[in-house]
């Protein structure tokens, strides 16, 4: 399969990039730079494949005039709203994604963005580092606690259940939530 050539538009995990490198003819993007319109048309044009990631716009423009030798665009991430995928597939392209390997990531940032806000650690880790704190004391940095709070969550699909999940289950917090579409229950 070596004859058939892969552009990756940014850096992946190593150990990816080195199977990419081992099975096809693979382009790197060295230095990791946010691919161009004009990138990317090129990469259409040159490659079997194309694997852009969530951070590349590749709008109905993109896909204007065929002439492509790609044939395949793999995203990776979960998310395709940044891909036109009714111009993509007009211009012969298969598009995938990778569904569902970030739900519990998602949720773990969520989470630890929400105790962060919560309990000022930001604040506390910058006073920290800077040489500030001078030791405990029962007014410092006073924060709230998230347990038996009420969070609402808009969007219930894997990742709202998720960080559903952790808040309900971690911290006792009621959920109230809305959602377009109906949910499956937490389990």
């Amino acid at each position: 399969m070596k004859n058939l050539k892969v552009i990756v538009t940014r850096r992946w995990p190593e150990e990816v990039e080195a199977e990419l490198i081992a099975r096809f003819d693979t382009m790197l993007n060295e230095d990791d730079h946010p691919f161009s319109q004009d990138e990317l048309r090129n990469a259409l044009e040159t490659a079997d494949a194309v694997l852009p990631t969530v951070c590349d716009k590749l709008p109905a423009s993109l896909f204007e005039g065929g002439g492509f030798r790609a044939s395949f665009l793999g995203n990776f991430g979960v998310g395709f709203n940044h891909i036109d995928i009714g111009a993509a597939n007009a211009a012969g392209l298969t598009v995938s994604n990778t569904p569902g390997c970030l739900t519990d990531c998602t949720a773990d940032t969520a989470m630890t963005l929400l105790l962060s806000v919560a309990r000022r650690a930001g604040e506390g880790e910058r006073q920290l580092r800077s040489g500030g704190w001078n030791g405990w004391c029962p007014t410092h940095h006073l924060a709230t606690k998230v347990t038996g709070k009420t969070i609402g969550i808009v969007g219930m699909g894997r990742i709202g259940v998720a960080m559903a999940q952790r808040c309900h289950y971690g911290f006792g917090m009621d959920i109230v939530f809305y959602d377009a579409m109906p949910i499956k229950t937490m389990s």
